[in-house]
């Protein structure tokens, strides 16, 4: 069983207990527990076995994955030649829009009496 005492902890199985969990993202128990009620953690990403709450993290992986906010030129799947330099392009380019202009603060005036 030497080999199974090189691969990480987290690697032996994919689904986890809570606590273990807790302990591999770096946050408590009680945090999933509320995130779980709150549904933001989907039900897909946690199971109830037998009482006990079992994350997989596979799934976790996928569904932080799929919260990520990826603009559009990091993205290996837009082709690369759409980028062109701003100078470069024939098209119509859009008016610009003026600023809007704020109002001067007038000083309060306090009377005296």
């Amino acid at each position: 069983m030497a080999s199974a005492e090189q691969i990480p902890v987290e690697y032996l199985s994919d689904k986890v207990a809570e606590k273990n969990f807790a302990e591999m993202v770096g946050t408590t128990r009680r945090a999933l527990q509320g995130k779980r009620q709150r549904n933001i953690i989907p039900k897909g990403v946690w199971n109830e076995i037998d009482g006990q709450i079992y994350y997989s993290i596979r799934r976790y992986e996928a569904w932080l994955e799929s919260l990520w906010d990826c603009p559009p030129e990091l993205n290996s799947q837009v082709n690369q030649s759409a980028f062109a330099s701003p100078g470069n392009s024939g098209g119509a380019r859009p008016s610009p829009i003026p600023k809007r202009q704020k109002a001067l603060k007038r000083p309060q005036i306090y009377a005296l009496q």
